[in-house]
């Protein structure tokens, strides 16, 4: 027989817990960083910043990387050897072994060139047009690998693009998140989420969220 009084408690005591914690508190919850490199080297104001959106664990390279324990992995100062050896599958250094091992267990990865490697990536320092082409292939290689490719300002204080320069979407995808050059994403109320695109979000550390504002759309340019 089922006992109503003792379901309706359970319910009662559900709710009670529920509603207390939607009015307690919600401090930010700072997820851990794995960051790759020398922090001492890093200009002291950006090192805040990370600290302040992240619970940054140093990498030791004596010791072997708990994965499943961080939300993303950053490459300081992320050297040429790692930019090709990343996209062409090379593991023969801590640091490339380490990137795959990332890429192949779908955690979230952060590659920040050395300066003037990342000025080449995003053509502000002109060079060899054939060997230009051949790096411009390996980063959209680490692009389709679900590696994200920054500089360390942007990523240390990310600032959402205006929603106007994106494109009109009505359906986000699997392959819609995977496109998305940014770790933000936002959505109007009218936009159709699918699961497999929310669980590849969650997966590559990026998030959507649903604004209020009819007709808002993404902070990304999809790229097809």
């Amino acid at each position: 027989m089922i006992d109503r009084h003792m379901i309706g408690k359970i319910v009662e005591e559900v709710v009670k817990n529920i509603l207390s914690a939607q009015s307690a508190p919600n401090p930010k919850t700072k997820h851990n960083l794995l960051a790759v490199g020398d922090l001492e080297s890093v200009d002291p104001h950006l090192v805040k910043l990370l600290e302040e959106n992240w619970n940054v664990l140093p990498y030791k390279f004596n010791e072997d990387a708990e994965l499943h324990t961080v939300m993303k992995v950053v490459f300081l100062e992320a050297s040429q050897d790692l930019f090709v050896k990343g996209a062409l599958g090379i593991c023969d250094t801590p640091e490339s072994e380490l990137l795959a091992a990332c890429i192949i267990d779908y955690v979230p990865v952060t590659l920040i060139p050395q300066n003037n490697l990342y000025k080449i990536l995003n053509g502000e320092k002109k060079t060899n047009g054939e060997y230009f082409s051949s790096l411009i292939e390996y980063k959209e290689k680490l692009l389709k690998f679900g590696v994200e490719i920054n500089n360390l300002e942007h990523f240390a204080n990310p600032k959402p693009v205006s929603p106007k320069s994106s494109a009109s979407k009505n359906l986000i995808t699997q392959r819609d998140v995977q496109d998305c050059k940014t770790n933000e994403i936002f959505v109007d109320k009218q936009t159709i989420i699918t699961p497999l695109a929310r669980d590849t979000a969650r997966e590559m550390g990026k998030s959507i969220t649903v604004t209020d504002t009819k007709g808002a759309e993404k902070t990304c340019k999809w790229e097809r």
